[in-house]
């Protein structure tokens, strides 16, 4: 029995991104299975040659119904890809009801300390969210992609989670779209979250600033480096969410398609080290599919914020 479930969603474009979001999770979290959606079969090949010892994958037929399918009919790929967010989560409780807590986690994060740290705010709550905390220029997303990022959804093995991550699931098959609809306040399949806090007991908002982490509110901390471990104001790191990154070739990075990151120790202690991880994980998979060049952005497609090449 593990402790912590985790699942997320996989598909060709974050096949590099999720090797780094699994290896830095495996580093610093030694108790918990990964459950990985494979949204495409070549997805699926690489991972299963990878060989991971504490992941499960998991392949879209494994979930599709009627009603899965007949929503992937109504939306966009990407649309769909967040559709499948908290469906491979509620599949995951549902047929894997041994742990003792469980988490969506997105491809493009990367763990700097233990998520443990995050349910040990509260144990014994049933759900736990994150806010988005956005500093200055990003304040007016608010009213266009809400309160809370769903990044991370993690919550409890009872009966309040599996309702409410049920709820979810069902609310996002209705409707996941990419349109920022501010009188519906709905925006893919993040908003739904917002009611949670009135609509079901027990719902815990995640209180350090070192979980979702990200270029919406990074501008507020002091990032800075203490006995090996990053820290932002006096939290540790938890994870850091890449929102925005982009892959150009093994050793280029746009660090973000829509903003440049002025703060260079944020730079150097955060977005350098996970420059670093993805070049070796680029490597890894190019031994074994040279051909493969999904995970890579188009440099004519992408604007060009903020370009970095590793040396």
């Amino acid at each position: 029995m593990n402790k912590f479930h985790f699942s997320t969603v996989v598909s060709q474009s974050h096949v590099f991104k999720f090797i780094v979001m699994y290896n830095t999770l495996t580093y610093h979290c030694n108790d918990f299975r990964l459950f990985a959606l494979c949204v495409d079969e070549k997805t699926y090949k690489i991972l299963k040659d990878m060989n991971y010892h504490n992941v499960t994958l998991i392949q879209l037929h494994e979930v599709e119904d009627e009603e899965l399918l007949r929503a992937k009919s109504n939306r966009i790929y990407h649309e769909y890809c967040w559709t499948l967010k908290p469906v491979v989560l509620y599949y995951i409780m549902c047929n894997f009801p041994t742990a003792q807590y469980y988490a969506h986690l997105d491809a493009d994060l990367c763990f700097f300390s233990n998520p443990e740290l995050i349910f040990q705010e509260a144990p014994n709550a049933s759900l736990y969210i994150t806010e988005h905390h956005n500093s200055n220029r990003f304040m007016h997303y608010y009213n266009l992609t809400g309160r809370y990022n769903t990044g991370f959804v993690g919550c409890k093995k009872d009966d309040i989670a599996l309702s409410a991550i049920g709820w979810w699931k069902n609310k996002c098959i209705e409707k996941c779209s990419v349109e920022m609809d501010v009188i519906n306040k709905t925006f893919g399949d993040q908003r739904y979250v917002e009611v949670w806090p009135t609509l079901f007991q027990n719902v815990h908002v995640v209180n350090t600033i070192g979980a979702n982490a990200a270029l919406w509110n990074i501008e507020r901390y002091n990032v800075s480096h203490r006995n090996r471990e990053v820290y932002v104001n006096n939290n540790p790191l938890i994870f850091y969410h890449f929102s925005g990154f982009c892959i150009l070739s093994p050793k280029e990075f746009n660090l973000c398609h829509y903003y440049h990151i002025n703060d260079k120790k944020v730079v150097k202690l955060i977005y350098l080290p996970y420059m670093i991880l993805l070049s070796e994980a680029i490597k890894k998979i190019k031994e074994g599919y040279p051909n493969f060049s999904s995970g890579f952005s188009k440099r004519n497609v992408v604007p060009n914020m903020h370009y970095y090449r590793l040396k």
